[in-house]
This record gives structure tokens, sequence and C-alpha cells, in this order.
């Protein structure tokens, strides 16, 4: 392939210095005052030297990113993309095709108004797995080009290793298929504007709405016996507050999730969303190093069913996200996975074998010496001072039980293990639910625990991990027999 080289568009020399430049103007509003009285004494030699800095910073900021721009090349070659900064201090960083992992494409809203997008290209690493690796600024026919470059030489890697993919598929079924623009993609499933409130709603964190309703009739309470200005504003602000609060559960996830679109093609998953913010991805299927489906507190009180997937770039911080079903129904639900995943077979995966009855000893035992030491702890604490009634320990210690025993059994009851001939799936949870559904190719390691309470009960526990972002790449297990274990050693070998 002939060698490509080129810069990025040279309004990543604005998004570059706009920051910066805000913040100096909001110092700026702040300081009307003294501006104004700066006006008035007339400019002094440290008035001066405070507005000259100013601009110099100003300047200084401009021309380094004009310079950075202008000595930053990006090069295509037959395997690799090559970017080179050729300022004082000189950097190459070299990416291998065959380790992309997914293209994105994104727009903020400069970059919509002046028709460019931000590239951003992500590599199977797990040291790299919160960062994006590559981001480059194209106008939009340029990004549309390089992103089927890109594509067009991650095709020809699955070609030339196509006798190592598990799935063994045809090159003839390899995705060539070139995209100029949202228009041309016909997407699967579409989400309207009141789907995406539905799953506003349904994903809605329970225990953080119930906090900000108390908050708000907490200061209502607290008001009454406020007298004056200050007492109003307070209260004012905190109620302002949590409503704010309320409705950015609801209007942040309908701006993110603004016409929901997704396209299974091929081997290829296409992803596009987002009011302000436009995001595209494109995300290869054996990529996907796991899926997950969500049940929040209120989703599983109405039976619904959200999915998203786990692969290194998507996801992996707060720009990004890894959605690929909204909740919805489970008929409605498995509809759908079967138009993007029909390699699974869902139904299959969502009958999970429950932790071993025997585990409830070992829970009763844990049990039983927390709560033992809870009220050793209580009691000392009483007999050193005795101005608080007996009755609030006691309040204490039994709130703390009821506690303690409703997350054993929710936890219980959410709990599950499954092995299948190519894949696993296990869930866990307390007032929401996962269930992750992971290859036994995707796992990179697994722990297995006993204690001597499970060890006689022939009983394990452990974590498996997968690549995957920090924070994302565990799955706990909970206590299934030993034979289990032994099975699911054998598969990941």
């Amino acid at each position: 392939m002939k060698e490509e080289k080129f810069r990025c568009h040279p309004s990543i020399i604005a998004e570059k210095t706009c920051g910066i430049i805000t913040a100096l103007f909001f110092i700026f509003i702040t300081s009307l005052d003294d501006v104004k009285e700066m006006s008035i004494q007339g400019f002094s030699g440290k008035n001066l030297l405070i507005v000259g800095a100013s601009v110099g910073v100003i300047a200084f900021i401009f021309i380094y990113n004009i310079v950075v721009w202008a000595k930053t090349f990006i090069t295509i070659e037959e395997n690799t993309i090559i970017i080179q900064r050729n300022t004082i201090n000189s950097k190459v960083n070299t990416f291998g095709i065959k380790n992309i992992s997914n293209i994105n494409l994104e727009q903020n809203i400069f970059e919509r108004i002046i028709g460019t997008y931000k590239i951003k290209i992500d590599t199977d690493s797990l040291s790299t797995a919160n960062s994006t690796d590559i981001e480059i600024i194209l106008s939009k026919e340029h990004a549309y080009d390089f992103k089927n470059k890109i594509l067009a030489l991650m095709n020809n890697e699955k070609i030339k290793n196509l006798e190592d993919d598990e799935n063994n598929i045809n090159v003839n079924e390899v995705d060539n298929k070139n995209y100029e623009g949202d228009e041309n993609i016909e997407y699967d499933i579409v989400y309207s504007v009141n789907d995406v409130l539905k799953h506003c709603f349904y994903n809605l964190s329970l225990s953080a709405f119930i906090f900000n309703i108390a908050m708000i009739g907490f200061v209502a309470f607290v008001s009454i016996n406020l007298d004056g200005a200050e007492g109003f504003i307070t209260m004012a602000l905190i109620v302002m507050t949590s409503c704010i609060s309320i409705l950015k559960f609801f209007l942040g996830d309908l701006f993110k999730y603004y016409n929901f679109s997704i396209k299974r093609e091929k081997d290829k998953l296409y992803i596009s969303y987002g009011l302000f913010r436009l995001k595209k991805f494109t995300v290869p299927i054996n990529r996907i190093n796991a899926l997950n489906i969500k049940q929040s507190s209120i989703s599983r009180i109405f039976k619904k069913y959200q999915s998203d997937i786990v692969t290194i770039g998507v996801g992996d911080n707060d720009t990004e996200g890894s959605q690929i079903l909204l909740s919805s129904s489970k008929k409605d639900f498995i509809k759908n996975m079967k138009i993007l995943l029909p390699e699974l077979n869902l139904e299959e995966h969502l009958n999970l074998e429950r932790e071993s009855k025997n585990h409830h000893i070992i829970k009763i035992v844990e049990t039983v010496i927390s709560m033992s030491t809870l009220g050793l702890i209580l009691y000392v604490i009483y007999t050193l001072d005795r101005t608080v009634p007996l009755i609030i320990y006691l309040a204490v210690y039994l709130f703390v039980f009821v506690i303690t025993v409703l997350f054993y059994y929710l936890s219980y009851i959410t709990r599950g293990f499954y092995l299948g001939e190519n894949n696993m799936a296990v869930s866990w949870g307390i007032f929401s639910k996962k269930i992750s559904i992971i290859k036994y190719k995707k796992i990179q390691y697994i722990n297995v625990r006993e204690t001597p309470i499970s060890s006689i009960l022939d009983l394990c526990s452990g974590e498996l991990h997968i690549l995957a972002g920090i924070g994302n790449d565990m799955r706990t297990l909970g206590y299934y027999n030993s034979s289990l274990f032994e099975k699911l050693k054998e598969k990941i070998l």
C-alpha cells in the first residue's frame, strides 16, 4: 500500500486553545471591578505588566499549538499508523493495524458547525484501557475516507489470520462496505425520543433519587424554623441542586442517547447517537470481550433489560459509551439481540444456576461472627458512656442485622452461573442485577478461593478477569461446588 502522510484539520488549534482562553475570559469577567479601576487610574507600569503577561500567555499558547499542528504528521503504511511530532521534543508513536480494537467518530457542537470529525482509534491494550490511544481531527469527507482505509486494512489482517478465527468466517463475508455518511446507513434498530425517555426512567438510580427527594423534604422541614434572607437562599440553593440532580438523570441520558441507532453489518456493529455530542462507533464482533445484560432496581420491578459490551476503547472514559441496546421488555430485548448478536443463544445464557444451598451455612457463620463483633463493640461503648439509652444501641444492632440479612438474601437470589460450549455467563448484584456473557478465550485468568468452612462443604468461590478497562475487568463468582470450577478451568485451557 502507498504511504499516505497528512496533518489534522487546522481547527484542532482552536480546540486545543479554547479551554485556556475561556478560563482567562472568565477570570477577566470576574475581575471587571479591577479592570474598571485600572481604566480610571490609568495604566501604570504594574497594570501594563499584568495586561502584557496575559496577552503573552495567550499568544504563547496559540503559537505553541500552531507549531505542534504544523510539525505533527499522521502516516498510514501497509500495516501501521504512525504519528510523528517533530518539535523540540520529538515523538513517534507507531500502532499496528492488527491491534486496533475499534474506530470511533465523534462531533461536539463546534465540530458540527465547521464540519469536522474527531476520530478515536483504540487498541487492545490493558495498560491503556482507560485512555484513547489515537485522536485525529479531520474534515467530514476525509474522516470517512480515513475510517474506510483503516477498516479495509483491518479486514486484510483478518483475512490473513482467518485460519485462527474461532468462528471460521468465510473470506467473502468480510465487510468491505464504505460508509460515506450517516444518511447511507439503514440502521437495524432506532430508538425514538419516547424510547430514550423510558430508558432514562428505567435506568434511574433509585438510591440517588430517594436521597435527593429526602434532601428536599429535609430542607422543607428545616426551612420552617429558619428566618431571614440567608435561610431562604440556603434552602433555595439546596432544593435547586437536588432538583437539577434529579433532572440530570433524565436529561443527561436523553441528550447522550438521542437518536440511538445500531446496525449489524456482517462482522461489525455500527452505533450512532448523541444530540450535542454526536458519536459513531464501529466495533468488530471478534473484539467484543464480554456482553453485559443489565437491570437497575427499577428495571427489575418492571422486567426491563438493557445491554452494553466490553471492548477496549468503547466505554473506557466518561466521553465514550458502550451501550448497544436501551431498556426494553424481555421479548423485545431477545428479538433485538438476535439481530445484533445471532451467535449467542440468549435464552440459554439467561437460565443461570444459583449458588449451592450450602452457601447459606457459610453466610450464617459469617453473620454470627460479624454480629457478635458488632454487639461486643456496642456493649463496650455503652459501658463507657451510659448517657445514650440502651434501647438506641439495641435499635442500631437490630437495624444492622436486618440490613445484613437482606443484603445476603438479595445477593443470593441475584447470583448465577452458567457454563456453555463456547461461552460462560455469570450474574451478580444486590438491588440491581448484571449478567455478563464471556467467551472462554477472552478470560485472562481466574482466582479460586477456599475458606476452612467452604473446604469442608466442598465449595469454592473466586473471580475471573477479562481484558477490559480498570474497574470493569473483574467478575466475582459465588460459592459453587469445586467440580464446577474444575470444568471452568478446563474450558479456559
